[in-house]
């Protein structure tokens, strides 16, 4: 949950580090700091809270450094101040580290019976200890550190006593090297090096990276390591803002065009296309994920199982910091789909890691190629949606949501519950999506957020589809505008819920489906009753008393494999509005992270 950038080569060492910290400020973070080298000596300045306060401590300094390291600490083991920040030196080395140690405080006990001291109260400060305390040659010293630490970690490393030369090395966290023309990066983000290259080397568990301005050495227990160089998909364009106020508006817009790459990926000649995995061999599919993922998980849960109606198939939702923890009865015809952004995840990795250990087929649901999860899944399916830069996910949501519909299209097809005539009828609907989300961008969201903005608490309640739609709307909102945000099933106000009704409290209540409208409506008018003031996301093929509502937006009817990428628009440019009339920071929300490494 935080970042790593490392440089050896002949630009301003300074600079590029500083502009590496910036490109990784979306992942979260809570202080900031380098370590620079030079012919003479090694420099570390640190600093707590944003970037730019670094990067005022360091605009005096005009020395001419040859290699350097930086990181943005989001802080598990210590306060956050100046001296937990990171790099950490002990004696000879210098470094910083992504993860947490699990073992910290076994291996503290041991240094310091053989005379280490240690300043902070990290678990970092220890791993630079230990490797230090092995008396022998430095590939040797840290495969002593792999051996010894328990836990996740990337480490960039720096000897005091090797002026020229960057040694990284990494477990359950991700580090890439960036290849340049007599300069060398590494990172734990791709984002990092675009500015420079396109060019990079994925470092593997268990190897070791020795890197020089002129060349990248990988070793692993059978020694020296050819590694292919590979070309970044993604540009630096990709990763700036492009005149958007903020990268979560940038990225809501990017849904538009995703519509139309995401159909010209997966339909082929007016059928699903090999691309999208046939799972209908399994009779038990588990679906994991974490916050938004988990979301998109429960409409493929819903879809499959009204769609795919003939009883063939059972599917599970679960949350992956749960599921690692529970008993499962896997058979030879069980799936696991995990589903992640970024692809390393820390507990939807450790369930499939599990599913792996216990020879379960394995499917991920992923947006970057070379993350943990995608290497480690059986099946892979990309989500192409390009880097998304802030916190709280958009497209990403929306890429997962219209994938997972996808492959519960193509599994009820294969099984006939899906005729010919519905799937073509869903394939053009799918190619007329982008018209259909287009108009929904021009609505006023501003005068709705106006409205709800002060308040402390907002409710949203729906059923069946219109419920799982409100769990990710409600996290956006709270995510990035700190509101206390709730949902609810329609049907169980009337057991609970409606006691937290006040004079006044908004309710958007979600209103979409046919068969539950009318149900639903006479929730709402309860909350109503109670003193609520009312939203309405619908259709236009309700007919209803529109009194009863402060306002309303009404979304295009599609079918329901589609209905949840459709009105999840809306509720993201309410919580991007209500968020910006409170002046909040939109793509870095206090206390979260994008990649969140740690468990």
């Amino acid at each position: 949950m935080c970042g790593i950038v490392g440089y050896i080569g002949n630009r301003n060492v300074t600079d590029v580090l500083v502009q590496g910290l910036k490109c990784l400020e979306y992942r979260g973070y809570d202080s900031a700091g380098l370590a620079m080298r030079n012919n003479k000596d090694l420099k570390i300045i640190k600093s707590v809270g944003k970037i730019i306060n670094l990067e005022e401590k360091v605009k005096g300094i005009h020395d001419k450094y040859c290699s350097g390291i930086g990181h943005t600490r989001w802080a598990t083991h210590g306060a956050v101040n100046e001296l937990n920040c990171h790099p950490h030196s002990n004696a000879n080395v210098t470094l910083v580290h992504n993860g947490i140690i699990e073992n910290f405080r076994e291996l503290r006990k041991e240094l310091e019976l053989i005379g280490y001291s240690f300043k902070t109260d990290t678990d970092s400060e220890i791993i630079a200890a230990l490797i230090d305390s092995y008396k022998g040659n430095k590939y040797d010293a840290l495969i002593y550190a792999q051996m010894k630490l328990k836990g996740s970690y990337a480490l960039v490393i720096m000897f005091g006593d090797e002026k020229d030369v960057l040694y990284a090395m990494r477990k359950d966290s991700p580090l890439i090297v960036g290849v340049g023309n007599g300069e060398n990066f590494i990172a734990s983000d791709i984002s990092v090096i675009l500015p420079y290259t396109k060019k990079y080397i994925d470092i593997e568990e268990g190897e070791i990276v020795k890197v020089t301005k002129d060349d990248v050495l990988v070793y692993n227990e059978s020694g020296k390591v050819s590694k292919d160089v590979k070309i970044a998909s993604w540009t630096i364009l990709d990763a700036q803002k492009n005149g958007y106020e903020h990268f979560m508006l940038k990225e809501m817009n990017e849904q538009i065009d995703l519509c139309s790459k995401l159909y010209n990926k997966f339909i082929e000649e007016d059928n699903y296309s090999e691309d999208i995995p046939d799972i209908s061999k399994y009779d038990k599919i588990d679906i994991v994920a974490c916050g938004s993922a988990y979301y998109a998980a429960c409409v493929g849960k819903y879809l499959i199982d009204k769609y795919v109606s003939d009883g063939s198939v059972q599917v599970n939702v679960d949350v992956a910091s749960e599921y690692r923890y529970k008993n499962h009865f896997y058979t030879g015809s069980s799936l696991l789909i995990v589903v992640s952004q970024s692809g390393e995840t820390a507990d939807t990795l450790a369930c499939l890691r599990m599913a792996n250990k216990s020879n379960v087929d394995t499917l991920a649901i992923v947006n970057v190629p070379s993350s943990s999860i995608a290497k480690e899944a059986k099946m892979v399916m990309l989500m192409l949606a390009g880097p998304e830069i802030a916190v709280a996910t958009t497209k990403g949501y929306f890429t997962q949501v219209l994938e997972l519909s996808l492959i519960a299209q193509k599994l009820g097809y294969i099984k006939g519950t899906i005729d010919e005539s519905l799937k073509n009828n869903l394939i053009s609907e799918f190619s007329n999506l982008k018209s259909k989300i287009t108009s929904l961008y021009d609505l006023d969201y501003s005068s709705i957020a106006g409205k709800v903005f002060d308040k402390e608490h907002i409710y949203f309640i729906g059923r069946c589809l219109d419920y799982v739609l409100g769990l990710e709307a409600s996290l956006k909102l709270k995510e990035i505008s700190y509101i206390h945000s709730d949902v609810y099933q329609a049907g169980e106000l009337k057991h609970g819920p409606i006691a937290l009704i006040e004079n006044e409290t908004p309710v958007f209540c979600i209103l979409t489906e046919n068969e539950i409208f009318d149900k639903s409506l006479s929730n709402a008018i309860e909350a109503k009753s109670r003193g609520a003031k009312l939203y309405l996301i619908t259709t236009d093929e309700f007919e209803f008393d529109e009194h009863y509502f402060e306002s309303i937006i009404k979304v295009p009817k599609v079918n329901d494999f589609f209905q949840a990428v459709v009105n999840i628009i809306p509720f993201q440019f309410i919580a991007y509005e209500v968020a910006n009339k409170k002046g909040c920071d939109i793509d870095k929300p206090k206390n979260l992270a994008k990649s969140v490494t740690v468990e």
